[in-house]
């Protein structure tokens, strides 16, 4: 009995404290149809990025059907990368060449590597006929190459700008076993677009380390946002080049010990001759580091650096001068419209509308769509308490019994 009743307290202390529950005001539109919602970086932090924590309720309580829309992802192309060479040394290294048959320009590769748990240095270096090499990148490191979620992980490598037909990543085994790189891809490069939304409610430290020959720069934001791009404004020396990485810190259980470790997700290279704008893939996260490496060099004078995030877009049907409310609740599961399939156009130019005044509301406050009796919380609770005095009368008729013989 005593543990049915502690697993009812620490249910109801869970209900009380994990369910959070945001409410915004939809700006009423003009006419009635079809019309974009642009999602705010606020919405996209609370919801985890997720659209199936978000529903749309008119004033009537009213459920709103939406189909999500990513203007920018619709755009975006990848070009697969095929391995022509794979070769490893025992305890040396274990090299993977890619071919760049149409020579493009790029500045980075995506590859997708293996769950792994060990760290490895690398190099990478270009050629136009896979036998005179030259150096792009030098004696880097990676780490955190483990999904929870997958079997595998993207990281991207950073590098100079170049066309070679040729791109050869050198991994140095002398510590560990070879990883196993699965493939190469190159996205579309990160371009502002109008689209696009300037992230500014985030703080940034810059931190000079002498010893270490490294200026770190820390981002916190009061919760986890979602960045797709970061560019840097950096105003002296007149020439430089430096490898760059961001980290984040990060906890792992192992052996019912919590570690802790930090994750790279991507390098790049800061050039005096470029814009020093950059892709990131999957960046979701409340606080990070990047670290720039200055050997002997005078540190980079940053003025600031600006993050970025891809527009992402609501599509409903909504009628003239009408009250219409989102709501973000990270309980709920993923609805079921079929807004989608019903032939709408997807390169209609609708009119959009915007979230204002999003706010924490109290659950019990909160506007719902009405459920039957079985989906609440009442009924729920009848249940347990019911199966509770169901249990407790069979183990008092058992206790009895067995007093008896």
């Amino acid at each position: 009995m005593k543990k049915i009743f502690s697993f009812l307290f620490y249910l109801l202390i869970y209900q009380l404290t994990f369910g959070q529950v945001y409410r915004g005001n939809i700006q009423a539109v003009s006419q009635n149809g079809l019309h974009k919602i642009v999602l705010t970086p606020e919405v996209r932090s609370f919801s985890k990025d997720d659209m199936a924590h978000i529903r749309i309720y008119d004033a009537q309580k009213k459920e709103i059907p939406f189909v999500v829309f990513d203007e920018n992802r619709s755009e975006s192309t990848a070009v697969n990368f095929p391995i022509i060479d794979k070769k490893a040394i025992n305890n040396v290294s274990s090299t993977f060449v890619f071919a760049n048959e149409s020579n493009q320009k790029m500045d980075g590769l995506v590859l997708e590597i293996a769950n792994t748990a060990v760290s490895k240095k690398f190099h990478i270096s270009g050629s136009n006929d896979a036998n005179e090499w030259f150096g792009l990148v030098n004696n880097q490191t990676i780490s955190g190459l483990s999904d929870s979620y997958g079997t595998s992980v993207e990281r991207l490598f950073s590098f100079p700008l170049n066309n070679y037909k040729f791109i050869k990543f050198e991994f140095i085994d002398k510590n560990s076993l070879p990883i196993n790189v699965l493939s190469a891809s190159l996205y579309n490069n990160f371009v502002l677009k109008n689209e696009e939304v300037t992230l500014t409610n985030f703080e940034q430290k810059i931190i000079l380390d002498k010893k270490l020959k490294q200026t770190q720069i820390d981002v916190s934001f009061s919760e986890p946002q979602l960045i797709d791009g970061i560019k840097f404004n950096i105003f002296g020396p007149n020439h430089y080049l430096r490898e760059a990485k961001i980290i984040v810190n990060k906890t792992q259980q192992v052996k019912r010990k919590v570690e802790n470790y930090q994750e790279t997700i991507a390098y790049f290279q800061l050039n005096s001759k470029n814009k020093n704008q950059f892709s990131l893939p999957n960046l979701f996260e409340k606080q990070f580091s990047i670290i720039i490496e200055n050997a002997d060099n005078q540190e980079l004078e940053i003025e600031k650096i600006e993050l970025f995030q891809q527009t992402k877009i609501l599509i409903a049907d909504l009628k003239s001068n009408q009250e219409y409310f989102i709501f973000i609740d990270d309980q709920l599961r993923a609805p079921v419209y079929d807004l989608a399939q019903s032939g709408i156009d997807f390169n209609a130019e609708y009119p959009s509308t915007t979230i204002s005044d999003l706010e924490q509301v109290n659950q019990n406050t909160q506007v719902v769509k009405p459920l039957k009796f079985w989906q609440t919380p009442t009924f729920m609770w009848i249940c347990i308490v019911l199966a509770v005095l169901v249990l407790g009368y069979f183990s008092v008729s058992m206790i009895r019994d067995l007093g008896k013989k």
